[in-house]
């Protein structure tokens, strides 16, 4: 018994790391349209699309451990970390400062936004603010 244990956690390993070989989908085995955007913000020579996307991926591989802090940075800046930081870390490194971007628009559209005291660290890390400010801004 603990020796099938062994042969099958052994398989699941060599199938996880690539080492059995196996189908690996892309899009268009789903008949699904590969999208690359025409802008490059932080000229990096990848297209904003993928950059948010590798961002984003790129972020998630850190494994932070969820905890709600508050960082006089804004950004966690440690270990830790909360579900909006996946978007804003991947908006950051393409370019966009997720930050100073709903702060700014706060700042214009303050009726839109149920705050009682804007607080430019942490109201871009709420998730009702984000709703908020995607649904006015994002293409």
């Amino acid at each position: 018994m603990v020796f099938s244990v062994l042969i099958i956690a052994a398989l699941y390993v060599l199938y996880c790391f690539n080492y059995i070989p196996h189908k690996k989908y892309t899009n268009a085995d789903f008949n699904i349209e590969a999208y690359k955007s025409n802008i490059d913000k932080d000229n990096d020579g990848i297209d904003d699309q993928t950059d948010i996307l590798n961002n984003a991926n790129n972020y998630i591989k850190t494994n932070p451990k969820y905890k709600s802090k508050y960082y006089n940075t804004g950004y966690p800046n440690d270990e830790y970390g909360v579900c909006t930081d996946v978007v804003a870390f991947a908006l950051k490194d393409a370019g966009y400062d997720l930050m100073e971007l709903v702060n700014e628009d706060i700042k214009n559209n303050k009726e839109l936004y149920d705050i009682d005291a804007v607080d430019k660290n942490i109201d871009f890390r709420r998730v009702k603010n984000l709703k908020v400010y995607f649904d006015n801004n994002a293409i």
